[in-house]
């Protein structure tokens, strides 16, 4: 009798769970690995450490960063390559703020040269003097104090700041937004039939809705029924 019991609630206990709509599983994404590249959508400092109060600058949007090594909530990264201009810069940006991506873009860091000239006050140019100096610098990002903004550059071999120049301008990395694009291009048409229906998008509908209230019901009439006594029978009494 117990093994019937056992398979009978076995049987319903199935039977209720497959008409369960399947419940969305949170799947953790693979972590990203060395040299994976993140794309900078929106405000993300570098930083010099994995705080904070170390921030250098803010790396342009819609340029990319490349993992050395992933964190939470800091990664590791690398921004800019070496070049006559600029230096590669190893430091931390805040894992929320990257967006991984499993392609290597063609252009991943934002190269700017520009010139600064500094003038040199009451110089007089007749006596031998020089009465300015131009500077070459590879901008890196901006670092806001307040109301007035600096960028972060690279003179010569040294890393420092300077006023923001307003001829300062740069177009977009489009890589990001045209790999979405043939993302969707290449998505295969839904079936608009299917979307309409509840069941499939892991809701219940009211007759599998009813079912499960049915089979509720019948699990503890079953078991007491099987596990009700059989009735003694009766034997006459001897005289």
């Amino acid at each position: 009798m117990k093994k019937l019991l056992t398979w009978v609630l076995l049987t319903l206990f199935l039977t209720m769970i497959s008409y369960l709509p399947p419940s969305p599983l949170t799947a953790k994404a693979d972590t990203p690995s060395k040299g994976a590249y993140a794309c900078v959508l929106s405000d993300a400092f570098f930083y010099a450490e994995a705080d904070e109060r170390k921030g250098l600058f803010l790396i342009p949007k819609t340029y990319y960063v490349k993992l050395v090594e992933y964190g939470s909530p800091y990664c590791k990264v690398e921004y800019m390559s070496d070049g006559n201009y600029t230096k590669r810069l190893v430091g931390y940006t805040k894992t929320e703020c990257l967006t991984f991506v499993k392609y290597a873009p063609n252009r991943p860091y934002l190269t700017y040269i520009f010139d600064v000239n500094y003038r040199i006050e009451d110089a007089d140019s007749t006596d031998g003097f020089l009465t300015g100096l131009t500077v070459t610098c590879a901008y890196y990002g901006d670092y806001k104090i307040g109301s007035e903004t600096y960028c972060y550059v690279l003179r010569g071999d040294e890393f420092g700041y300077i006023p923001k120049p307003t001829s300062i301008s740069y177009e977009d990395n489009t890589e990001y937004a045209d790999y979405l694009a043939s993302q969707k291009e290449n998505e295969p048409p839904t079936d608009s039939s299917s979307t309409a229906s509840p069941s499939k998008k892991g809701a219940a509908t009211p007759i599998q809705i009813a079912i499960l209230i049915t089979l509720c019901l019948l699990v503890p009439v079953l078991a007491a029924l099987i596990l009700k006594p059989p009735r003694r029978p009766s034997y006459e009494k001897d005289e």
